[in-house]
């Protein structure tokens, strides 16, 4: 039998509508922030929730590609990669003072305590889009 290594390689598919893209921002986690996007999909047992998504890169159109090559059509960089364990999110509906509404969100470290959430601290973050959370 033959093995396959799919090391270091994944793909891109069309948008499943299924999933649509609900919410985008920002995130500080440990002093890094990162851009966000809120995906709306159902979970196991069928309830609605928000997936989020962090950009681990970018790609671009490779303007220098050379025709009948094996030239990638785009070129890009992904970040490297590490974990520092996961932590847990707590998200609040709020309007901005310009009327918007938005989602602040809070993380911190798992602790012994599974209940215990984030509290809510004041922030004068704006809110990137007029969205609130679907469910």
């Amino acid at each position: 039998m033959t093995t396959y290594d799919d090391s270091n390689s994944g793909a891109l598919f069309a948008n499943n509508e299924k999933w649509p893209v609900v919410q985008q921002g920002k995130i500080n986690i440990d002093g890094q922030e990162k851009r966000i996007i809120g995906v709306k999909r159902n979970n196991k047992e069928g309830q609605p929730i928000i997936e989020l998504y962090t950009a681990i890169g970018t790609l671009k159109q490779n303007t220098d590609k050379r025709e009948d090559s094996n030239d990638p059509d785009a070129k890009g960089v992904i970040e490297n990669l590490t974990s520092s364990g996961a932590k847990r999110i707590s998200a609040w509906k709020k309007v901005s003072k310009a009327g918007n509404n938005f989602t602040s969100l809070a993380c911190q470290d798992f602790s012994g305590d599974r209940d215990a959430a984030p509290t809510q601290e004041t922030s004068n973050n704006e809110p990137m889009a007029d969205d609130e959370i679907p469910f």
